[in-house]
């Protein structure tokens, strides 16, 4: 049984502009060099959020509510 290949989200950026600088269809090339462009958006997002989590700590989910004990 042959197992698919497993991409990580942060070498999904790269991978992508290399494919499409290797393809010879426009379309193909297009649709790549988005795919690359948005993992770079996603991957600069959760590094975004992880300063902000690392700079003023996990608030967690409660918003503020305590339950009663």
């Amino acid at each position: 049984m042959t197992m698919p290949p497993t991409f990580y989200l942060r070498d999904l950026g790269p991978q992508a502009q290399m494919m499409a600088r290797n393809c010879n269809n426009d379309r193909l090339a297009m649709a790549l060099q988005y795919v690359a462009l948005g993992s770079m958006i996603v991957m600069t997002g959760l590094a975004a959020s992880q300063i902000l989590r690392d700079a003023f700590g996990d608030r967690g989910h409660d918003h503020g509510h305590r339950r009663p004990r």
